[in-house]
C-alpha cells in the first residue's frame, strides 16, 4: 500500500543561547513547532525532549506529502539561529517494506565487477 505522506523524525540540537532562553523563559516549544509544521502543510505528530541521547536535544515527528514543504520547516528553523543541528530519519512501515521488496523483485541490476 502506497502512503500519500512521509513520516519523519527530526532530531534537533539547540544552541546554548536557545537553551538559556527556553529554561529561563519556561518555554514550551511544542505549540510553536506544531504551528510551523501545520502552516507548511504538514501533520504534527509529536515533539519530545531527549536526555542522554547523541541525536540531539529533541525530536519532532511530522508527516508531509511534499519534501519541499518539509524542507521549508527545516530552513525556517535553521534561519532562526536557535538550532545548531538538524538530522532527519525517514520512517517506513512493514507495508512499505513489502511494496519495495515486490518492486525490487521485478527490477534488474548489474553490480560492479572487477
Amino acid at each position: 500500500m502506497e502512503r500519500a505522506m512521509a513520516i519523519r523524525m527530526t532530531y534537533i540540537t539547540y544552541t546554548p543561547e536557545a537553551h538559556r532562553a527556553i529554561i529561563e523563559g519556561k518555554q514550551n516549544r511544542e505549540p510553536v513547532m506544531r504551528a510551523l509544521i501545520e502552516d507548511a502543510g504538514g501533520k504534527f505528530i509529536g515533539f519530545y525532549g531527549l536526555i542522554g541521547r547523541p541525536e540531539g536535544d529533541g525530536v519532532v515527528i511530522s508527516d508531509f506529502a511534499n519534501l519541499s514543504d518539509y524542507m521549508s520547516v527545516v530552513a525556517k528553523t535553521m534561519l532562526s539561529g536557535a538550532i545548531s543541528d538538524i538530522t532527519t530519519a525517514h520512517c517506513y512501515t512493514g507495508e512499505d517494506v513489502v511494496a519495495a521488496s515486490t518492486k525490487a523483485a521485478g527490477m534488474t541490476y548489474q553490480p560492479p565487477t572487477p
